[in-house]
């Protein structure tokens, strides 16, 4: 019986000295049929009760002749073993059944099935659930970044008001103190000390007015993209009207200080010595370089003046002035070298008149002065106040 023959060579095979099986050789499929598998309904897969119960599997075909090293073998077509007697060896059964291969019938295989992993599907909703959320943070951070942009102007709109408030409430405050030194220097019987201190205060004031001149000069930033600048062109009336007010601290400021050079310069001037009706010589010759002197420094003294509105008339009363000393020192020394009284007193008493009338007459121009001083800070008042309360009302 063939099974008898395969437990020979078995027996056989397990008496053979190790050795490298060789390759089994090619037979044909009739080779391996044995009668006991027949027996058990192994020889082919179309006689296994699988089939009966499960139609969906796909079960290969019987390999057609020449196919048998490309597929799996069934076990009935592995080829009987040859008795030992022979001579040739018997390859082990295992051996050949690991080595066999066998082929599906590709007309029952779905090659588009697979099994699908829930961990795939779970990653793959994942990733596609990912897009909306980034589109989502994409769309709110463009919507931060333009806001964030818009708001740029007007939180430097509200830095620039702040800075202006401070700088218009300082000025404001300074202002009664700049109107008391303006009576102070605008007073022709004002002291030396008195004026001294007249010109610390006037110095606070025009401090604090260039302080606000170069806030509100400044430009405006530029708004960044995606920005308006509406809140730029708010202040700008506003700014025009510190602008305006920080002129007129500037010329309040220069109105005074000309006032104090003036009185200063004109108190240097004229300043002759004791003009006596008879002389000797000697008392005429130190007499002509005194008077000499008197009339240079008057002269540089005079052009030094201040020019103004204020100062302009009576500015051109002491030109004429020393114009008239230059030629009215030569007549006044003759005289007293000739011996001319009556010339000499005539001569002291026009010069003498001349000068009382120039310094008397000072109070004109400081009365102009003190005039343009109040109208100034007035006007000063009125626009601190107008821009004080639309700063307030634009926060």
């Amino acid at each position: 019986m063939h099974a008898e023959r395969i437990l020979t060579g078995l027996m056989t095979n397990l008496e053979k000295k190790p050795g490298v099986t060789p390759q089994p050789p090619h037979h044909k499929p009739d080779d391996y049929r044995s009668s006991l598998l027949d027996l058990l309904g192994l020889s082919s897969p179309y006689e296994h009760a699988i089939t009966q119960v499960r139609t969906d599997v796909a079960i290969a075909r019987p390999p057609v002749p020449g196919e048998a090293e490309a597929h799996f073998p069934h076990i009935s077509e592995l080829r009987a073993p040859q008795p030992a007697a022979t001579g040739q060896g018997i390859d082990g059964l295992v051996q050949r059944l690991w080595n066999a291969t066998e082929a599906a019938d590709p007309d029952l295989v779905i090659e588009d099935w697979g099994p699908e992993s829930p961990l795939d599907r779970t990653v793959g909703r994942y990733r596609w659930a990912w897009w909306p959320l980034l589109i989502g943070v994409l769309v709110i951070g463009i919507v931060l970044v333009i806001s964030s942009l818009r708001g740029i102007p007007a939180g430097q709109a509200k830095d620039l008001r702040q800075d202006w408030t401070g700088a218009a409430a300082t000025l404001q405050a300074s202002a009664p103190a700049a109107a008391s030194a303006a009576a102070v220097i605008t007073n022709p019987a004002a002291t030396l000390t008195e004026l001294a201190e007249a010109r610390n205060s006037l110095i606070g004031f025009t401090s604090n007015g260039s302080s606000l001149e170069s806030i509100v000069t400044r430009p405006f930033p530029t708004p960044p993209p995606l920005a308006s600048g509406a809140a730029f062109d708010e202040l700008k009336p506003i700014q025009a009207d510190l602008e305006l007010a920080a002129a007129r601290v500037r010329e309040v400021g220069d109105t005074l200080t000309d006032a104090i050079t003036y009185r200063t310069l004109l108190d240097q001037a004229f300043l002759l010595p004791s003009l006596p009706i008879v002389a000797d010589q000697v008392t005429l010759t130190d007499l002509s370089v005194q008077i000499a002197a008197s009339v240079s420094s008057s002269r540089a003294a005079v052009r030094q003046l201040p020019i103004g509105p204020s100062f302009d008339s009576h500015r051109n009363g002491a030109l004429a002035l020393v114009t008239r000393l230059e030629n009215w020192q030569a007549s006044y020394l003759d005289a007293l070298r000739l011996g001319d009284i009556d010339a000499a007193t005539e001569l002291k008493t026009e010069i003498t008149d001349r000068i009382a009338v120039l310094r008397a007459t000072v109070n004109g121009p400081l009365s102009l002065a003190s005039a343009s001083v109040d109208a100034g800070l007035g006007q000063l008042d009125t626009l601190l106040a107008k821009a004080q309360t639309e700063l307030a009302a634009s926060e």
